[in-house]
């Protein structure tokens, strides 16, 4: 989590997705937090924050966050996705839990059960408690618990799961041994009465595609026209979720390799860079892996053009969420919870619904283009341009040139400023739609909301 992040909920105060915690920070108390957001639709707990919003800092620091790491997982019942991090805001250590709804309800912590009630943690009333069973029933039904009709234990990679249930061990994320092989996949819900589910088949399957064929991964080149070839690339990835996690991106270089080289006013060196940040596009394969409607069939495509990469998942995002989502702060809807669980347990991921933000914030440091999201009931699509995906001239309308040219002259604009450079007889929809523009580019940083929204110059305002 960034500083403006931070500042920005902070400055919201406690609400049901946001609790406050500077005195008395017990593992147990942390735990009813945390067990009360995974009982509703998750949230975060921010740990050296008074009240009202004062920052007080953690003492020990490390301390605690081992406190919660070892603590939490024999507190909360039954086990759980969620993630602790150290921030410092003006010389202060501030310890942040962030917790995912959870898709196991009812959680408990010492025999009770808690949820949020508004801004508070409290003990779940009967009828609450009734409706979490019924909630739990229904979450029993999703595709990744499943059975996998036809597989065997014996069809799992034995070794992998060692070696997962070792890291979370490491991690203090289990308290079990690492060669418990049934107990660490009866513990995070990958087998039911013995059988193993279509998660645990999709995570350590010897060869999960002979029995669920959406497991695929496919990489595609499109050539650069010297070649008649339809695809210059067309490789398959068919093992098991977390051997093909470490398979594409290591397989990525060699097919988006190469520099791009500039020279800047400020700069008369030369400054080569990456064609596209390796860290992004690792992400935007990990959201893939863990997050697709894998109900569906089709196979995950990446696609590498001569001037953006694509990455093509079946099925759409989860319910309550849009493409504009993904780019800010947003509740994390994970629709495979015990995928994702897993891939924190190998140190695949380190956050739940922060991906897609650091994604953008990547390409951005990049001075790219921002990422495109494209979402249907059928297909989602993120993006990745190249610097040369259009130039300026290309991207910019005369409206929007404008724009640009008005905030150089301000250094600051709110929307009613706008008029001045566009005329009463643009419509408030092109405003907006260009605006957008000019943020999905780039070229403009929103700041405030509501009527306190203005806008600055953003990393690519500058561009030629």
């Amino acid at each position: 989590m960034n500083q403006n992040d931070f500042k920005k909920l902070i400055s919201k105060g406690e609400s049901a997705h946001v609790e406050f915690q500077a005195e008395k920070i017990s593992p147990e108390i942390i735990a009813k937090a945390v067990c009360a957001f995974l009982n509703r639709n998750g949230g975060q707990l921010f740990l050296g924050v008074e009240a009202h919003g004062e920052l007080v800092g953690v003492v020990d620091v490390d301390s605690v966050i081992h406190g919660i790491k070892s603590q939490l997982p024999k507190l909360i019942s039954p086990s759980a996705l969620w993630t602790v991090e150290q921030i410092r805001i003006n010389d202060r250590d501030i310890v942040v839990v962030e917790v995912p709804e959870g898709m196991d309800k009812p959680y408990v912590v010492g025999g009770a059960i808690y949820v949020r009630r508004g801004a508070k943690t409290v003990p779940a009333a009967r009828n609450e408690i009734s409706l979490l069973i019924q909630n739990r029933a229904d979450a029993s039904q999703r595709w990744e618990r499943q059975i996998a009709m036809g597989a065997e234990q014996e069809d799992l990679d034995e070794k992998l799961i060692r070696e997962t249930a070792k890291m979370a061990v490491e991690a203090e994320r289990w308290q079990g041994s690492p060669d418990d092989v049934e107990g660490f996949l009866h513990s995070l819900g990958l087998t039911s009465n013995g059988r193993v589910t279509n998660a645990a088949l999709l995570l350590f399957g010897k060869q999960p595609s002979r029995f669920l064929p959406q497991a695929r991964v496919r990489l595609l080149v499109m050539p650069d026209g010297k070649t008649g070839n339809l695809y210059s690339v067309d490789k398959t990835f068919d093992g098991s979720l977390l051997s093909v996690a470490g398979q594409i991106p290591a397989a990525l270089p060699a097919h988006v390799g190469g520099v791009v080289s500039r020279f800047t006013e400020e700069n008369w060196q030369r400054e080569d860079r990456p064609l596209y940040p390796m860290a992004a596009l690792r992400e935007g394969v990990m959201n893939s892996l863990v997050h697709r409607d894998y109900s569906i069939s089709g196979s995950i495509t990446i696609l590498i053009l001569p001037d953006s990469l694509q990455i093509l998942n079946p099925g759409g995002l989860p319910d309550g969420l849009t493409p504009a989502d993904l780019k800010r702060d947003h509740p994390s809807l994970p629709r495979n919870p015990d995928i994702a669980h897993v891939f924190f347990l190998y140190g695949l991921i380190e956050k739940i619904g922060r991906g897609t933000q650091r994604i953008v914030e990547d390409c951005r440091k990049a001075r790219l283009r921002d990422p495109k999201w494209q979402s249907s009931s059928l297909e989602t699509k993120l993006t990745f341009f190249t610097s040369s995906t259009g130039s300026r001239a290309e991207v910019l309308n005369e409206r929007q040139e404008k724009i640009l040219a008005l905030l150089r002259e301000k250094k600051q604009l709110r929307a009613g400023d706008l008029a001045l450079v566009l005329g009463s007889e643009v419509t408030d929809r092109t405003v907006r739609s260009d605006l957008q523009t000019l943020m999905d580019g780039g070229w403009l940083v929103r700041r405030g909301r509501g009527r306190s929204t203005s806008y600055v110059e953003g990393p690519k305002a500058h561009a030629k």
